[in-house]
């Protein structure tokens, strides 16, 4: 925390931009139990693995977690219950600890519940996918990765392509 103009307190996440470095989609739902939280891990580490060569060596990594469910707030897990097995699932794979972490947030969606969802449109269509009970979307920022990816814009556009094309491919 840093404090603001008048004394006040504001968060800063310290990253240059707003582009995400990597974003991980895992349809896998979230467990506490040991079947269900190594095959929740699993699917983690295999979405990690398809998209990130190697892992992140610096410290300035910011993850954000985005777990949206169609199961009932009793059968669901809590939010704080995603984040723990999200992170420790990415060791090794997306950095070399979560140590190197200077932010985390987590957000739940419950689709049974009315509400105002905001963002681009082809991740909020991702995440309110009628079809997959449980998404997670898992946001990885690095602006040292970034960087050594060609930056924020050529990281931006390459995303753009890759979304334009499955968007061709699902029309097929």
């Amino acid at each position: 925390m840093a404090l603001g103009s008048g004394g006040s307190m504001t968060q800063m996440k310290h990253r240059e931009s707003q582009v995400p470095t990597y974003l991980l989609w895992v349809a896998q739902k979230p467990s506490k139990g040991n079947k269900g939280k190594a095959a929740y891990v699993s699917a983690v580490k295999k979405a990690a693995a398809q998209e990130i060569p190697a892992p992140i060596r610096t410290s300035d990594i910011g993850v954000e977690v985005v777990y949206s469910t169609q199961l009932s707030k009793g059968i669901r897990l809590d939010i704080d219950n995603v984040l723990k097995p999200t992170l420790d699932a990415l060791k090794g794979v997306a950095y070399v600890d979560d140590s190197q972490t200077r932010w985390v947030s987590a957000t739940l969606i419950d689709r049974n519940q009315p509400g105002l969802l905001s963002g681009r449109v082809e991740l909020v269509g991702r995440l309110l996918d009628r079809t997959k009970p449980d998404v997670v979307l898992v946001v990885i920022y690095s602006d040292e990765r970034l960087r050594e990816l060609g930056g924020k814009k050529l990281v931006a556009q390459k995303r753009m392509n890759s979304y334009l094309k499955g968007e061709k491919a699902d029309k097929k």
